[in-house]
């Protein structure tokens, strides 16, 4: 078995497209569908149903999963320079953070960690998706949702409020509801197809009188960046609609609490480098909790 035919597996496994895969991978679909079955001729298993809408695992390929995610996992490790001295602190980091979160709260407050240990580089991925993580293309990551498989270190490190928001000018248009009852009459910012499956997006969506959503977007920026527009309503984290001074819309509902996870792959937290780097980001979060929630 070529063991680079499963990176290939894994493509198609979390796209369920030949097209999308291939794209990511920067090969054709065909070369894609090649080793797809060069890797099922391999093993002797059928790994894919193929579907007109698309590939979905069989049982075999289910199986595999863990196995490929692991020896992924330790390919992406050395590359990163694991295979030094574990108590060497020099070398890359990489943290997959939410967006907003990123730009907002734990970028500005990195300076200290550059100060003291300038010797790590950091690579910082901020997507409101949480594939990184999935991939094991990161260390560390921040997420709302706990993790319920994988070995991992997971540590609660805070919590985050999000709720409706518009900009003053917006309102001032269109008036303020007083009610739940009155968003029926205003615009909705929400959140693109594929994205659907976000908490914030049924939290939004699942209200019984959203009227349709007037814009839908696939990041937390461009979204802020509308209601900053006064494009219409959004629900946004807290922190980032309280720097740009929108305001609250029903404030006297409650407002949607997520708790904040700090997760460490079990490859990388023997790590010094990775150890420092996950210390410092708990302490930048816990310190902004007054912020967050």
């Amino acid at each position: 078995m070529n063991w680079d035919d499963l990176k290939y597996f894994l493509a198609v496994a979390r796209s369920k497209s030949l097209s999308v895969s291939a794209r990511s991978l920067h090969v054709s679909p065909s070369t894609v569908s090649r080793r797809i079955d060069a890797l099922e001729q391999a093993l002797g298993t059928q790994l894919f149903s193929r579907r007109q809408d698309g590939y979905d695992l069989t049982d075999a390929g289910a199986n595999l999963i863990s196995t490929a995610e692991q020896a992924e996992a330790h390919l992406l490790w050395l590359e990163r320079g694991a295979a030094r001295s574990e108590t060497e602190t020099a070398g890359i980091v990489r943290l997959a953070v939410p967006e907003l979160l990123g730009q907002y709260i734990l970028i500005p407050q990195l300076a200290e960690l550059q100060r003291s240990h300038p010797e790590i580089q950091l690579e910082i991925i901020t997507d409101v998706r949480s594939s990184p993580l999935t991939k094991r293309e990161a260390d560390i990551a921040i997420r709302l949702t706990r993790p319920t498989h994988g070995d991992y270190t997971v540590q609660r490190i805070g919590q985050l409020s999000q709720a409706l928001y518009a900009s003053a000018d917006y309102l001032q248009q269109r008036g303020h509801p007083a009610s739940a009852s009155d968003l029926i009459d205003h615009r909705f910012i929400g959140w693109d197809s594929e994205l659907s499956y976000l908490p914030l997006a049924h939290w939004l969506e699942d209200r019984p009188e959203l009227p349709e959503i007037y814009l839908r977007t696939g990041s937390y920026h461009s979204q802020l960046m509308a209601v900053r527009a006064h494009l219409g309503i959004a629900a946004l984290p807290r922190f980032a609609a309280e720097l740009f001074e929108l305001q609250r819309v029903l404030p006297d509902e409650p407002s949607l609490v997520s708790d904040i996870w700090l997760i460490r792959q079990s490859d990388s937290r023997r790590l010094k480098r990775v150890n420092i780097v996950f210390d410092q980001v708990s302490q930048i979060i816990k310190a902004a909790s007054d912020q967050l929630v």
